[in-house]
């Protein structure tokens, strides 16, 4: 099993996980940045929270909707087969 990301996106009003979208690991050094973590968590292991410039500058490169009205976004670790 490997390590892969997500974006995920919190209801806020339920402060629910309701939406995932995978980050490619073509990506992920640029999803890391963006999330500010730090050195000390070189596989972002933790969860990170997304600011709105973020998502807006992630929303270019997923292919995706991620509404920063209605959600509340972080980078997460999700466990994979690939």
């Amino acid at each position: 099993m490997n390590l892969g990301h997500i974006v995920a996106g919190y209801d806020k009003g339920t402060e629910r996980l309701t939406i995932e979208h995978d980050v490619p690991a073509s990506i992920f050094e640029e999803v890391r940045s963006l999330a500010k973590v730090p050195d000390t968590d070189r596989h972002a292991l933790g969860s990170y929270p997304l600011s709105v410039s973020a998502i807006r500058r992630l929303a270019l490169r997923l292919p995706a909707p991620l509404n920063v009205d209605a959600y509340d976004w972080y980078l997460e670790p999700v466990a994979s087969e690939a």
